[in-house]
Order: C-alpha cells, then sequence, then structure tokens
C-alpha cells in the first residue's frame, strides 16, 4: 500500500500513527521516505481488516527490480 492509500483510509497521520502505535513524527518521516516498511504496512492491513493491503513492492527500503 502506498501513504497515500493509507491517508485516504484512516484520514489522518495521527490516526494512522495511532493504528501503528507510533508517534506522528514517525509517520511523517515514512512520508518523507516515501511509504511504510512492509512490516508497518502489515500491521495497517490487519488494522484496516484487510481493506487495505501490504504489498513488497510498496516498501521504500526494497531494491528496485532490474528488469532484463
Amino acid at each position: 500500500m502506498t501513504f497515500d492509500e493509507a491517508l485516504k483510509h484512516f484520514r489522518t497521520g495521527r490516526a494512522i500513527g495511532d493504528a501503528l502505535r507510533v508517534s506522528g513524527s514517525r509517520v511523517s518521516q515514512c512520508r518523507a521516505a516515501g511509504g511504510f516498511s512492509y512490516p508497518m504496512q502489515c500491521v495497517l492491513e490487519k488494522e484496516s481488516s484487510g481493506a487495505l493491503v501490504a504489498n513488497r513492492d510498496d516498501d521504500p527500503t526494497q531494491p528496485l527490480k532490474q528488469s532484463a
């Protein structure tokens, strides 16, 4: 899931932080980094009862795949 998808579902960064049990500044760091790590996405998927879906390709720490 992208940051914007999570924000659309939870409506505020604070609500995202509450779901992840992290501070608002940590949510801001995730936004600046380009999104949530895969483990964080998994928590958001569970907290959203499956409305959001974790996707490894949306993890900003994953290396870009090389296409041949």
